[in-house]
C-alpha cells in the first residue's frame, strides 16, 4: 500500500532526474505526476507537523469565515403564500427570518407548473412579494422563490407550492 503512494513521487523525482532538470528529492515533497504535468500541493513541506499546522490554519480561517457568513444568512427561515390559489385574488409572499438575520434587498421570483409538467415557468410578469393569478394560471400550481445575496453567497428559499390555482 505504502508502495502505491510513493510511487506517483518516485515516478515524478524519476523522470525530473532523466530530464536533467536536477531536482532534488525534498523538491517533489507532495508532488505526483497525473498525465504529462506534475502536480503539486501547494503548502506541503518535508516537516509533517509544519504540514499538519498549515493545514489547521487553514481550515480554522476557512471555518471562521464559512460561519460568519452562515451566521448573517442562516436567520431565513422559510418563505409563506398567504392567499387562496384563486383567478383574480392576490397573493402575499412573506419572508420569515429571525430577528438577527441579515437580510438586505430579497429578490422574489414567481413561477408557475401544470400538474402534468415536469418544469417550473419563471412567470416573467410578476414583480415583488405580490402576484394576481392570471387566467393562465388556472389548472397550475404556483410557488414564490426568495433570492438573497449576501456578501458573495446566494441563498435561495422557495415556498410551498399552491394550487392548482381556481377559476373564480
Amino acid at each position: 500500500m505504502a508502495a502505491q503512494r510513493s510511487a506517483p513521487v518516485l515516478l515524478g523525482l524519476t523522470l525530473a532526474l532523466a530530464s536533467g532538470l536536477g531536482a532534488r528529492a525534498q523538491d517533489l515533497v507532495g508532488c505526483r505526476l497525473v498525465g504529462a504535468s506534475l502536480q503539486c500541493i501547494p503548502g506541503v513541506t518535508e516537516s509533517a507537523q509544519q504540514q499538519i499546522r498549515t493545514f489547521r490554519d487553514q481550515i480554522s480561517a476557512d471555518l471562521e469565515l464559512e460561519g460568519a457568513i452562515q451566521q448573517q444568512i442562516d436567520g431565513l427561515q422559510s418563505l409563506v403564500i398567504d392567499g387562496e390559489a384563486i383567478e383574480g385574488e392576490l397573493l402575499q409572499a412573506t419572508l420569515q427570518a429571525d430577528a438577527n438575520a441579515a437580510v438586505a434587498n430579497p429578490q422574489f421570483h414567481w413561477y408557475r407548473k401544470g400538474t402534468s409538467d415536469r418544469t417550473w415557468l419563471l412567470i416573467e410578469t410578476a414583480q415583488g412579494t405580490r402576484y394576481v393569478p392570471a387566467p393562465v394560471d388556472v389548472g397550475q400550481n404556483l410557488m414564490v422563490v426568495a433570492v438573497v445575496k449576501q456578501n458573495g453567497q446566494v441563498k435561495r428559499i422557495a415556498s410551498t407550492p399552491i394550487g392548482p390555482v381556481q377559476a373564480p
